[in-house]
């Protein structure tokens, strides 16, 4: 599971196991593109997902999985964790949004957007 692709080389067992058995493996990334092999050339069933889904999956460890019915992990003392019990609510992030976002931060890179499309 990654975000942009790029995840080097499967565990050589794993590579000749998904060769072996002619196995359908996945990935999920958050990419703008999606297709076979995007993610290794040994997945092919690719899936587009936001980043924070694409670490959702990777910690669940697999793509088979209802997020609504199903834990994603276990606590150290054993019990499930799901989705919803690490999810951010709304209230979290816009708290976070303004402690750390500037209308600078997007005024210099926009005041330069036709600037930097014609280099």
């Amino acid at each position: 599971m990654t975000c942009i692709g790029n995840s080097g080389p499967l565990h050589p067992a794993v590579a000749a196991t998904v060769e072996q058995g002619d196995l359908v493996v996945a990935g999920v990334l958050s990419g703008n593109r999606n297709f076979e092999g995007r993610i290794h050339p040994s997945t092919r069933a690719n899936y587009l997902a936001s980043p924070p889904l694409v670490v959702a999956f990777a910690i669940a460890g697999t793509v088979v999985i209802d997020f609504d019915k199903e834990p994603i992990g276990r606590s150290p003392d054993g019990s499930a964790v799901y989705l919803r019990d690490i999810w951010p609510s709304r209230s979290e992030i816009e708290q976070l949004e303004r402690e750390v976002i500037r209308p600078a931060m997007f005024e210099e890179v926009y005041s330069r957007v036709e600037v930097l499309s014609l280099e």
